[in-house]
């Protein structure tokens, strides 16, 4: 004999979620959601910060790299080139870096853009660059200046920021004519 089933005296469980085990899980949900979009501002000020901090020594090479190339013929007249690879900075009224300058140090400002390149333009910079010549760190010997100067990169960031809410790194080389 076959037994109907669907005329069973047996109560059906309903195989679903009741609303109070959906409104928990949502609430889980909800809170592990919360949790991490609190975390992405601190991320992206980590990149940021992780991405100024490496291209700082970038930009101190490529001005260092500068320096070296023309110091054996314009020790005292070197100028940069922009990214555009025409024009020469500094452009007047900054005047070039004299390497044989006698102290105090002379003080150069250049600007950078987020990629790292020379640019003339300081509201459009992402970095701004203080070049100091002819210093040395206490209890050393200056160099000789007509032969080798102690040159002093500084890369801060932002650019257009106040001094005391900018970040800096300082990098420093002896920069010689021969």
């Amino acid at each position: 004999m076959i037994a109907d089933i669907s005329q069973s005296r047996a109560p059906r469980r309903q195989l679903a979620f009741s609303l109070v085990e959906v409104v928990l899980a949502l609430g889980v949900i909800a809170v592990g959601v919360i949790a991490i979009l609190g975390v992405f501002p601190t991320a992206l000020q980590t990149g940021h910060s992780a991405q100024d901090e490496t291209r700082a020594p970038e930009i101190a090479q490529t001005i260092y790299g500068s320096l070296a190339a023309q110091a054996p013929s314009q020790f005292s007249n070197v100028r940069f080139r922009l990214s555009d690879g025409v024009t020469l900075f500094p452009t007047p009224p900054s005047p070039p870096i004299d390497l044989t300058a006698p102290p105090p140090p002379a003080t150069v400002q250049l600007y950078a853009d987020n990629d790292g390149k020379l640019i003339q333009d300081a509201t459009t910079a992402a970095y701004r660059i203080f070049i100091f010549t002819n210093n040395s760190p206490p209890g050393f010997p200056a160099p000789p200046p007509a032969y080798a100067n102690q040159v002093t990169v500084r890369v801060a960031w932002p650019a257009n920021a106040p001094a005391a809410n900018q970040s800096y790194r300082d990098y420093v080389r002896i920069i010689s004519k021969y």
